[in-house]
């Protein structure tokens, strides 16, 4: 009947709005490599300071300071098949201490830095790509994307969206929370690199953290 047409036509419509941007994405937007030589255990070693990050849907700038990152790779996968549990952080300006656990990964894609997160809650088919683009453990930095940039910005380059969970977000993480600009510099040469656009990325500071969580 009309009813069931015209919600057929909308759950396709929804559909092509996603599908869409991603096939087109290889177009106008240089195809992103992840970290090649990516290492899940080695990379849920340690706590990881975000020092850079593009506000989004749901990183809003008043929640932008104090951030961390730690990552647990555990021994049975849970029930939907995740093997990574994750734990954010951060702070508002007063600092408030928001995050905490609830959120899971596993390697979605080819690669092994082509990761996926979602509530542990929730099955594989709702988690937004996490892609490990670049990764140096001796350095201490990491750079991630949330999945393949497809929106054109200038120079050539793209970003990913602003205003959605998935498939959004961009980070500079180090293994100090100690800022270091040469470092900073160095990781968004590679973003650039990647045909990433770093320009809408913002300090997170990491002065007078509680760290309460």
């Amino acid at each position: 009947n009309l009813r069931t047409m015209k919600a057929h036509t909308k759950v396709l419509l929804q559909l092509m709005a996603l599908w869409l941007p991603l096939a087109t994405s290889s177009l106008f937007c240089q195809e992103v490599e992840t970290a090649p030589d990516f290492d899940a255990v080695q990379y849920a070693s340690a706590r990881w300071y975000v020092h850079e990050q593009i506000n989004i849907a749901y990183l809003p700038a008043e929640r932008s300071f104090c951030s961390y990152a730690e990552y647990t790779v555990v021994d049975t996968p849970t029930l939907f098949g995740y093997t990574i549990e994750v734990f954010n952080y951060a702070e508002d300006a007063e600092g408030n201490g928001f995050g905490g656990p609830g959120l899971c990964a596993y390697q979605q894609g080819r690669e092994p830095g082509q990761l996926a997160v979602s509530p542990c809650v929730l099955p594989k088919i709702f988690a937004g790509p996490y892609w490990v683009v670049a990764y140096n453990e001796t350095a201490g930095y990491a750079l991630i994307s949330g999945g393949q940039p497809y929106i054109r910005t200038e120079d050539g380059l793209c970003r990913t969206r602003l205003r959605t969970i998935n498939r959004s977000g961009l980070w500079i993480f180090s293994r100090s929370a100690t800022r270091d600009e040469d470092l900073i510099d160095e990781v968004k040469l590679l973003a650039q690199e990647q045909g990433i656009d770093p320009s809408l990325l913002n300090p997170v500071p990491h002065i007078n953290c509680t760290y309460a969580l």
